[in-house]
């Protein structure tokens, strides 16, 4: 199945001022973020939003500049309804996965576990001010760090990287998820360095989200839908299942990890499959000019 890429017209212009709105906001938000940890939890809530809107805001001067709408990096109304059908076949797998697994290994299963985080989850304590702190954390991870992110860097920049580079061979898709990959996971250093964490935190904290964004760019690439990777990418953050996988060991976590990785590529394919050749007639055609 053909994908139709966005047409962009800005050359390296727009790379430029990629990089230059992640230093600004890298130089301005670490900071921030570091100085409000003791402020109350209204205040550190506000100040994470108030980053990605700034980062929202600049990818949509960049699509301004590079002569692209949003609906064209996978962001119409149709992939929106796609994605959460798809989402939510992938939700009920992964909690029956979830179930058997529990029941055949001993662990620990619950329904209250898919809207009920562990309190010392590190976001729980943050927030845990907060009135349904689990219900923030929930929409925080899926309605503003997943969604932007995936915007930010699966839909704009890795298309964009891959148009630079010259459009759709597989080196070149396999470049542009690699160059994404690479800025993906430095950018999720320098909070670890002003931290003070050692050599071996700030690489364990550019690792997780480096693995997750080959993992996110190849789901982009095969689906060519935002939302649907942004629904993945807030589940990863927030795990709303029946079981609490983190705390299995052997082969219990080795057998949970390879059963999701089979649910993650099984869905994604299904989808694939599913909407092949429907993307280009349901989004909303693009006139000749551009505003």
């Amino acid at each position: 199945m053909t994908q139709q890429r966005p047409a962009f017209q800005g050359g390296w212009r727009p790379v430029v001022g990629f990089a230059a709105a992640f230093a600004l906001v890298t130089v301005i938000w670490v900071p921030l973020t570091a100085a409000v940890s003791t402020a109350s939890a209204w205040v550190q809530l506000v100040t994470e939003i108030g980053k990605f809107a700034v980062i929202i805001g600049a990818v949509g001067v960049l699509l301004r500049l590079d002569e692209v709408r949003f609906f064209e990096l996978g962001l119409s109304r149709w992939h929106l309804r796609t994605a959460v059908l798809a989402f939510a076949g992938l939700w009920m797998a992964m909690n029956a996965f979830g179930f058997v697994m529990a029941v055949l290994t001993g662990n620990d299963l619950a329904v209250s576990m898919i809207w009920q985080f562990p309190e010392a989850a590190p976001e729980v304590q943050r927030y845990s001010p907060l009135p349904a702190t689990s219900l923030v954390v929930i929409l925080l991870n899926f309605l503003v760090i997943g969604l932007i992110e995936e915007i930010t860097f699966r839909g704009y920049f890795q298309s964009k990287i891959i148009d630079v580079f010259g459009h759709n061979t597989r080196l070149r898709i396999a470049l542009g998820i690699g160059v994404t990959t690479i800025v993906f996971g430095v950018l999720h250093t320098p909070a670890a360095i002003v931290a003070g964490n050692s050599l071996g935190g700030v690489v364990g904290a550019a690792l997780a989200p480096t693995v997750t964004a080959v993992l996110f760019g190849i789901f982009y690439e095969l689906t060519h839908n935002v939302y649907f990777v942004a629904l993945l990418h807030g589940f990863g953050n927030t795990w709303p299942i029946v079981v609490e996988w983190a705390n299995w060991s052997g082969t219990s976590l080795i057998a949970f990890w390879l059963g999701t990785a089979c649910i993650y590529f099984s869905v994604t394919y299904a989808y694939r499959y599913w909407t092949a050749g429907r993307a280009s007639k349901e989004a909303p055609r693009r006139t000749s000019s551009f505003g």
